[in-house]
Formats: structure tokens, sequence, C-alpha cells
């Protein structure tokens, strides 16, 4: 799989993602993969399988009223791929950490990609 083949997969996947599309986000994903999420250094939220990440995306995407995932920079690997994020999203509920509904969130984060038979098979969002 080329490294054109991975932007492409990224960008789609970002756009879905951008877009609330969980759908075309699953369509692009291996059966097997693998979602971790990593603040502070610590795993925050995982999912093994499409099904469980399917599940984790819709909770996830309710929390967010808007949400942007803009890449400023991509690290192009031979198997893998690092998208330098800046991420801004407005809450649609309130967080046990004191933010509410409403508030605004801008962070910079990456997240890795890793790719087999055309999908994605390895995603690690880390702010």
């Amino acid at each position: 799989m080329s490294e054109h083949n991975h932007i492409d997969l990224i960008e789609a996947y970002i756009h879905a993602y951008n877009t609330f599309d969980i759908s075309a986000m699953l369509a692009l994903l291996d059966e097997q993969v693998v979602f971790e999420n990593e603040a502070s250094g610590e795993i925050t939220a995982s999912a093994h399988g499409k099904a469980a990440f399917e599940q984790l995306a819709v909770q996830g995407a309710a929390l967010f009223e808007t949400r942007q995932q803009t890449i400023t920079e991509l690290a192009l690997g031979e198997y893998a791929v690092t998208a330098y994020i800046q991420y801004q999203a407005t809450l649609a509920a309130d967080l046990p950490n004191g933010l509410s509904a409403g508030d605004t969130l801008e962070l910079n984060g990456e997240t890795q990609f890793r790719f087999q038979n055309n999908k994605i098979t390895y995603i690690k969002d880390v702010s």
C-alpha cells in the first residue's frame, strides 16, 4: 500500500470524524481495528474490533455539538503515519471533569495510524 493510499485513508477518516459520519469511519477500518486514546501519558479509552469502535464512536459523538480535526503535518513511515492535529470542539454535554455543555476545547495532539490491506488497522489519539 502506497503512502498516497495511506494519506487518502487518513483524510477520509478525518473528514468522516469531523462530519459525525460514523458509517463512513467504519468503512475505512479493518474488522480487527485497535483504537486507543492517550491523555497525559495514560490510556483513557480503547476499543478492539469494529463493533467496539462503533460503540465508542457513538458515545463520543454524543459529547460534542461540533468538532474539527485539522491536519497540520504528516510524518510518513512504511507501515504507519503520524498525523499532527489541531483540534477544536464545542461540548454538547457536561463532563465529569468540570467542563460544561457549550464550552470550547482547543488542543494540539497527534494521531498514529497503521494500515493493512487498504484498511486502517490501528488508531491512537495522543493529547
